[in-house]
């Protein structure tokens, strides 16, 4: 229906499952996307899943250090690349569908601007897949998405753990 969709379920609960259905989504509709996770390994890691999924042609990476295919439909990068996006190309930026992996680190002091950023200033019409294991109760910050985008705001929460740490 168009709706943003915080998935704030533990380790091993699928949300990679809903991030390719998201991402296989934006590719069959002819989107750009960005997948994005805090560090270059997990981005790198992350690369090598979806051109598994999706064949190499349709995946680039961008880390800051490498960039590889970055005029595909979907691009792997960290969060600091899609803020550097999202401030250079603000409301006229190619985003059509963001994941961000690892959503909880918009709390953090030190990196949290990575993902917030973006939320403000890639364009409204950019669909949100923000995905963490450890988000808790951020009702002020979803509805400040749905106000700005005007468009609906899902959230999936679970502390059941399906996979035991």
């Amino acid at each position: 229906d168009g709706a943003h969709v915080v998935l704030d379920t533990p380790t091993g609960s699928g949300k990679s499952l809903v991030a390719v259905a998201a991402l296989f989504k934006a590719i069959g509709q002819g989107c750009r996307a960005y997948y994005t996770s805090p560090t270059k390994a997990l981005v790198s890691e992350k690369f090598f899943d979806l051109c598994r999924y999706f064949g190499a042609a349709s995946i680039g990476m961008a880390t800051g250090d490498v960039a590889v295919n970055t005029r595909a439909p979907v691009v792997c990068c960290t969060a600091e690349v899609l803020t550097s996006i999202a401030l250079r190309d603000g409301e006229a930026a190619k985003a059509d569908v963001v994941v961000m992996d690892e959503f909880h680190y918009y709390g953090d002091r030190s990196r949290g601007a990575g993902w917030e950023i973006p939320l403000w200033r890639l364009p409204r019409t950019t669909a949100f897949l923000l995905m963490s294991g450890t988000l808790g109760d951020n009702a002020p910050l979803y509805k400040a998405i749905q106000d700005r985008s005007g468009r609906p705001l899902r959230v999936v929460s679970s502390r059941e753990r399906p996979v035991p740490l």
